[in-house]
Order: C-alpha cells, then structure tokens, then sequence
C-alpha cells in the first residue's frame, strides 16, 4: 500500500452540564453540545513488517503516558482476529491535555482507517467506538453532536451548515481531568459571578490560577465575543467575535497582556 495521510481533527465543547454522577460506570453523566474544529493532527500511516508508532510535535519526538492508538489496534485486533502491522507517525498539532479530544480523534480516525483496509463494515464504528474511550465516537462525521448521558450521542444536522472563524487560547499551564471532576464531584471550589455554560469551569478556576487570570482578563471583552467559555475539562478557552473589526485588536490585547500565550485561529463546523 502506498502512504495513506489522515488528517484528525479537534472539537470543542460549546457548552457542558454535569447531571450526575454514576455510580455503575463510576463516571460523571454529561450534557454537552460539541462542534469539531479544523484544527487537525495529520497521521501517516503505511504498511510495515510489525507495529510502530511515533508522535511528532514541530518535527521533535514526544511521547504519550496513554497510546490511544496502540489501545485502538489492540482492541481492533483482538475482535476482529487481524494482526496489524503499520508504520504510524503523527504530527500533533492539537495541544494535548486540554480538552480538544486529540487522542480520542486519532482513535477514531484509526478505526475508521482499519475498516476501510480490512474490508470491515463502518457501521460498526457504532458499537466500536465507545469501547476505546467515551468521547471517541464523537469523531464519526464533521456534523455537531450532542452528548446526554454517558454513551449516548446524537447527530445535529444544522439547518445551514458552515465554517465560522474562532479562536483557541492554549494556557501553560494544562488541566488534570480526573482532577477536575474530583474537584467538581466534591465542590471544592466557589461559584462566582462568571457567566459560563460549562459547569467545569468553575472547577478550572479552583485549581489553575493561569486559567483564572487569562480567563478573568477576556471577560473584559465578553459584550464583543460571540462565544466565549472553556472547552470541555480545559483549560482551552475558546472565543468568537460578534464583529470582525474589533478582532485584531482584542488579539492584540491578549498577546500584550500575555505574550507567551499560545493562540490559534481556527473553524469550527456549525
């Protein structure tokens, strides 16, 4: 076979409530509306004598406490009685750790590629996905989905589908989801009078004073965003502009108030 390139993109979070905790799955039960970005990690992949896997970040070697992918092939392997051998290097260009689902996207975009080289109906990304990890079937298609429950997830088909401009900002300082959720699950944390569609973000708050900083700084812009709040468990905030005129100049402003900030203008699929 020759070279195949996938490109695996992000998503975020436009809103997220916590219902409650289950204490069957011992996991948080969530409703959330989620949009997928193009904003991508780019996965190549071409056949090979045994299994390699490689992550790449600006050209440097990085590597990952939890290989999705090798979790993805392993499960893939072992249900579908194959044994898979492929040289797979990937460039991250999606921040890990903060919310924008890079691993749970690579996982999907994997499947999907194994199904297609195996000869496998894609339907079953299905019943496939949510056995690799929670948020990986939300990679099936570009469309929006929304998540009520743990493993229920819903297609939305928007009446007048585009890409619209937004901005990821990307703190230094990264979030710990179990440590969220724990924060959360115990409320240790304050409700303030922050105006959030994301439960978890009072939780950020609690534990990353960077988040809070950078958080509290672009609430001085709130009247200008379209939207504005954390993705997922964070600490990624994204931010859209009701209009395009004051947009270089809030930028501007951000990277003056903090100019280590890593900033990324992206769409997101609506």
């Amino acid at each position: 076979m020759n070279k195949i390139q996938i490109y695996s993109p992000a998503k975020i979070n436009l809103n997220l409530k916590v219902i409650k905790f289950d204490n069957n799955s011992r996991k948080h039960k969530l409703k959330s509306r989620v949009s997928i970005l193009k904003l991508c990690d780019v996965i190549q992949i071409i056949k090979s004598k045994s299994l390699n896997i490689k992550y790449h970040k600006l050209n440097k070697k990085i590597y990952l406490a939890d290989d999705i992918i090798k979790k993805t092939i392993s499960y893939f392997d072992k249900k579908y009685k194959k044994k898979s051998s492929f040289n797979i290097n990937v460039e991250k260009k999606i921040p890990v750790g903060y919310g924008l689902g890079g691993g749970s996207s690579n996982a999907a975009s994997i499947l999907k590629f194994l199904y297609s080289y195996y000869k496998i109906n894609p339907n079953n990304f299905w019943i496939d996905a949510p056995n690799i990890g929670s948020d990986v079937l939300l990679f099936i298609d570009q469309n929006p989905k929304m998540i009520d429950g743990i493993k229920s997830i819903k297609r939305i088909k928007p009446s007048k589908p585009r890409w619209k401009k937004i901005f990821i900002i990307i703190p230094n300082q990264k979030n710990l989801t179990k440590d969220i959720f724990l924060n959360f699950k115990k409320k240790q944390y304050h409700h303030t009078n922050i105006k959030t569609k994301n439960d978890l973000t009072y939780s950020s708050r609690a534990l990353n004073p960077e988040f809070t900083r950078i958080y509290d700084f672009l609430c001085n812009f709130r009247d200008d965003f379209k939207l504005f709040d954390m993705s997922g468990s964070g600490s990624s905030i994204f931010v859209s502009f009701k209009y395009a005129y004051v947009e270089k100049s809030i930028i501007h402003n951000i990277h003056e108030k903090f100019p280590l900030l890593r900033i990324e203008k992206s769409y997101y699929f609506s």
